[in-house]
């Protein structure tokens, strides 16, 4: 019995080789959209790839790349103070600039002022103000206020005496004292123009 079970089961056979397919124009166009279908999978798995292999590159571009950005958003944070002070000190440098150009050299004005005044006379105050020079002084002859006002008249680049208080000697003080003011030609200082 066990022997007429075996047979009765039947033989399996695999057979592994390609069949031939249909004959005549059905086979040849099926055989040929096979064909362009395996090319069809073939190409649309290597555009999958491509696709993949690109997108892991762009992803890690894009990582590179916000990195990039967080590092430089830091430098510019920073570099913020920097032009602040830059800005504040260029604003400086121009003030005094401005100030420089605006400012009248009194040094250049009291040397000539000094040039113009008489021996023996002395000065009290002397004021460089604006356009003008305000001073007052002692003096033991008149003969000293005679040469002030010639020299004042003489000058091309401090004129315009006018001599605003004057008191004769007294018991308190023997000297004569006077207080006067003149004009400065701020023109003539800055040229270098024309002396006395």
């Amino acid at each position: 019995m066990a022997r007429a079970a075996q047979k009765e089961t039947a033989e399996i056979n695999i057979n592994l080789m390609p069949t031939p397919g249909p004959a005549g124009t059905v086979g040849t166009a099926l055989q040929w959209v096979l064909t362009i279908g395996r090319y069809l999978i073939i190409a649309a798995e290597i555009i999958a790839l491509v696709i993949f292999v690109l997108g892991i590159k762009l992803s890690a571009d894009k990582n590179d790349l916000k990195e990039s950005v967080q590092t430089l958003s830091k430098q510019v944070s920073s570099q913020k103070n920097f032009e602040s002070e830059f800005r504040a000190v260029q604003q400086q440098i121009n003030e005094i600039k401005k100030e420089k150009d605006a400012h009248f050299p009194d040094n250049l004005v009291v040397a000539e002022f000094l040039k113009l005044l008489p021996q023996g006379m002395t000065l009290t105050s002397l004021e460089v103000k604006g356009g003008q020079v305000v001073f007052s002084g002692e003096f033991s002859s008149p003969s000293q206020l005679q040469t002030l006002v010639a020299s004042f008249s003489g000058s091309k680049k401090i004129t315009g005496l006018d001599i605003t208080e004057l008191n004769s000697p007294s018991e308190k003080n023997p000297l004569y004292s006077f207080s006067a003011k003149a004009n400065v030609i701020q023109a003539s200082f800055r040229e270098g123009g024309g002396n006395k």
